[in-house]
């Protein structure tokens, strides 16, 4: 089933998707975490960002699609006070790709009796990168080495630091590898704070 609030704008294609600046990216789950609406936008960004099997998403829980236990925990803790009481969120994170910077902000929000919650991700910039960054591209070979990325923030902790991917990448010499470290997702201290103070 797609989303059945609001008429959507027509869905963009791979090439316009800056256009999702002015559309949010709509998905709602019931009182046991299913996902039960999607919208149009939803799936063309998955499928844009490389996303197989969006389509199948409906009925599976959200937390399914949720990289790192440390991260689930503090969703499923945030979604949990959103129901009881806070009702309401509004909280930025990255959403970042090979060859753009994507600032973005989620809101999540409950219905009266807690059982619904509808979460709208938009846009708000979009910038692209200098230099293409293959430790975004899923697509590049990957060893054995891994290397932790926030799952909210887009930072990789190197060095006993978190950093964007650029001072990753410079650090760690990953231009000069045949093969990308395989990529661990946690949450830095920052976004851990910032999602329990919501």
């Amino acid at each position: 089933m797609r989303w059945t609030g609001l008429p959507l704008p027509p869905s963009p294609t791979r090439a316009s998707l800056s256009l999702i600046i002015q559309a949010p990216l709509n998905y709602a789950i019931d009182e046991n975490d299913r996902l039960i609406q999607v919208d149009g936008w939803f799936y063309d960004f998955a499928a844009a960002n490389g996303w197989d099997g969006a389509e199948d998403c409906l009925g599976r829980v959200l937390w399914d699609f949720v990289a790192g236990e440390d991260l689930v925990k503090l969703q499923r803790i945030l979604v949990r006070r959103i129901r009881s009481d806070v009702r309401e969120v509004e909280l930025p994170f990255r959403c970042d790709g090979p060859d753009v910077r994507r600032e973005m902000t989620l809101r999540i929000s409950a219905n009266e009796s807690g059982r619904l919650v509808l979460f709208s991700a938009r846009m708000r910039d979009e910038l692209p990168r200098p230099k293409p960054q293959p430790l975004l591209d899923m697509e590049v070979p990957r060893g054995g080495k891994t290397i932790e990325m926030c799952g909210w923030c887009d930072r990789f902790f190197v060095d006993d630091e978190w950093v964007e991917v650029e001072v990753a990448a410079e650090r760690l010499s990953l231009f000069a590898r045949e093969e990308l470290p395989a990529i661990t997702h946690g949450i830095c201290p920052h976004c851990s704070e910032l999602l329990l103070a919501a």
